[in-house]
Parts: structure tokens; C-alpha cells; sequence
């Protein structure tokens, strides 16, 4: 028995056993067809980190969206379907903002270590205050553009 290093996170871990105690990757050693799991396990270790999981879900709701466009047949189903659509862009804008001004916040702290230990140098100071006023800003857009449309544009299904 022998102990090895985890590619991911550069744990000492047995050779027997059959993931890295410190990130759970798989060992593989036991395994038929180990070009699989590495390809399985790589979609993993890559989707973990926020702007990963965020652009699957976007993508998701996109698609949904795209079904729904093809649905849209009477006025209150129009005015629902633009309304799932500002919401939509309203999240795709925020997380931009936020992609934008708080960088640390999308990667997982393991890969911001991996990097540095890399020798990549600090990604900035992050600004949150910054990324809060714009999207504040987004949403009081928003209000006075609903406040423009009128109660009654914005009610009349019925």
C-alpha cells in the first residue's frame, strides 16, 4: 500500500482507496474503463464552480423559454411570457454585474488555491458596493419602466 497524490488537490492518499479524502475524486484504479470516469468526473470538477452551474441553468431556461415562445396564443399568455422573459434578463443582468465586479465570488475556493499555487497573479479587489448600485439602478429602470407602461397595460388580461 502506497500512498499517491490527488491530481486535483495534491492530497497524500492511499493507493487502495477509491477517492481522494480531500475532494472526493475518484481514484480510479479500480475501474474498467478509466477514460470514462475521467471524462465523467472532469464534466464535475468543472461545472462545481458557480458561473459553471449558473450558465447550465441559463442555458435550461433558455430552452424553456424558447418552448414557451411557440406557445404564446392569447394576450394573458403574452403578457405572462414577457414578463418570464424581464425576469429572465433581469438575472442574466445581475449575474453579469456581479461577473463583472466580484470576481472571487464565481470561482470555488479550490481553484482560486490551485491558481495562486500556480502562480497566477490576483484576479483584483472585487466591488461589491459597485455591483450592489448598478443593480440597484437595474431595478429602479425596471420600476419606472413598468411605471410608464400603467397599471392598465400591465392588467388587462381578462
Amino acid at each position: 500500500m502506497a500512498l499517491i497524490k490527488c491530481q486535483d488537490c495534491g492530497q497524500e492518499i492511499s493507493d487502495q482507496s477509491a477517492a481522494c479524502i480531500g475532494c472526493g475524486r475518484p481514484v480510479g484504479a479500480g475501474s474498467e474503463n478509466p477514460g470514462a470516469l475521467q471524462g465523467v468526473w472532469g464534466a464535475v470538477t468543472r461545472s462545481k464552480t458557480p458561473i459553471n452551474l449558473f450558465a447550465l441553468a441559463m442555458m435550461a431556461c433558455a430552452a424553456v423559454l424558447g418552448v414557451s415562445a411557440t406557445k404564446v396564443g392569447d394576450t394573458c399568455a403574452l403578457i405572462a411570457f414577457t414578463y418570464t422573459l424581464h425576469t429572465f434578463l433581469a438575472v442574466a443582468g445581475m449575474f453579469f454585474v456581479t461577473l463583472l465586479f466580484c470576481r472571487r465570488g464565481i470561482y470555488h475556493p479550490d481553484d482560486l488555491a490551485r491558481a495562486r499555487r500556480d502562480g497566477l497573479p490576483d484576479l483584483g479587489q472585487d466591488k461589491p458596493l459597485m455591483a450592489a448600485a448598478l443593480i440597484s439602478l437595474m431595478f429602479l429602470a425596471y420600476g419606472l419602466y413598468q411605471l410608464k407602461q400603467g397599471v392598465e397595460g400591465a392588467y388587462s388580461c381578462g
